[in-house]
């Protein structure tokens, strides 16, 4: 039981001085003030470091660590390493809590006796330019209430849950011998089932209680060779999580939406990479052409809905064509949302 126990905050640092102060903030005014706050900077040149160690001369529950530049991963697991708290959570560092997020989410696990709580959150999209805020949306789209470990699973495999690490609560235990995978990006795709997999009950809150800011200059809004690479890659560690447990968690029809899913992903950043001059080589185009085919060759043309058999076509016979029908489908589809929320 956590209660009223210790809570451990993780927030990696890494050249964010214009949010850091909000992100701060809203840690340390908490109603759940029973806290450890841990504070990685990880080699930040912006001064970012200096607002850390501010904030730590403000309150004693904040630990702050420098070290050389090593990533996001290597950050978090710096924290995870030295972490006391009988539960943890993270927070991104352009991010910030409702200041009654660990309140409230405590309450919820204990009520459900709960392993892990998760809150909905709202995106904030920052324009590039003038960092004005241009929309606000909440997510994720899954039901109020307690998950047993198969159907947060499930629900996590739909995207009904989120991956992202920082809208939940966790006990400790969870991550015991779990750490983030260093050198890549998209960790938490590439961690979050080996978590939950661990869980035997899971709460998801109707309240919105984490703000996320989706900036142009973030780790994975780049659109890199590196991320590419790295976006597969997680894609693929969660299609054969799922693989591997079929039928016993998950429906063949649930793996073959996965798949399918897989590809889309594929195929969407097929279409950005390939509007982005400069951002791959046209070998490195080529070549992940060639592993969108060689993915729909493993589902099945057959198995395809409509929409993905017509991108598909498009990839082996036109790809050009499909940068051209995409940018216009995705516009009709925000349309849609915007007028039906679905």
């Amino acid at each position: 039981m956590i209660g009223s126990g210790l809570i451990s905050v993780i927030i990696p640092v890494f050249n964010v001085r214009p949010y850091l102060t909000k992100a701060l903030e809203s840690v340390i005014r908490q109603t759940y003030s029973h806290l450890e706050i841990i504070v990685v900077d990880d080699g930040s040149t912006d001064g970012s470091g200096d607002i850390c160690d501010e904030f730590a001369a403000r309150d004693e529950r904040i630990k702050v660590i420098h070290q050389e530049n090593r990533g996001l991963s290597n950050a978090r697991n710096t924290g995870l390493n030295i972490m006391n708290g009988e539960a943890v959570a993270f927070l991104d560092p352009d991010d910030s809590y409702h200041f009654d997020f660990l309140k409230t989410m405590v309450e919820a696990m204990e009520r459900a006796n709960a392993d892990i709580a998760v809150c909905r959150y709202i995106v904030d999209d920052e324009d590039a330019s003038t960092r004005n805020i241009r929309k606000e949306k909440v997510y994720p789209a899954g039901k109020a209430g307690a998950y047993g470990r198969t159907e947060v699973l499930q629900a996590l495999a739909c995207g009904n849950i989120n991956v992202s690490v920082w809208n939940k609560l966790y006990r400790s235990r969870l991550w015991d011998n779990i750490r983030f995978p260093e050198g890549h990006n998209y960790e938490d795709m590439d961690i979050m089932f080996s978590i939950f997999d661990r869980c035997s009950t899971a709460t998801v809150l109707d309240q919105p209680l984490y703000y996320h800011l989706r900036r142009p200059g973030s780790i994975t809004h780049s659109l890199t060779e590196t991320n590419l690479r790295d976006v597969n890659r997680a894609r693929h560690h969660f299609e054969e999580y799922v693989s591997d447990n079929t039928p016993v968690v998950f429906s063949y029809e649930q793996l073959r939406r996965i798949r399918q899913g897989t590809l889309s992903g594929m195929m969407i950043n097929y279409v950005r990479y390939s509007g982005k001059k400069g951002k791959l080589s046209r070998n490195s185009l080529d070549s992940f052409r060639t592993q969108i085919i060689e993915t729909g060759k493993e589902i099945g043309f057959r198995s395809m809905d409509l929409r993905r058999k017509a991108a598909y076509l498009m990839i082996l016979r036109c790809p050009n064509l499909l940068k051209i029908a995409y940018p216009a489908y995705h516009a009709v589809r925000m349309l849609i949302y915007e007028a039906t929320g679905r």
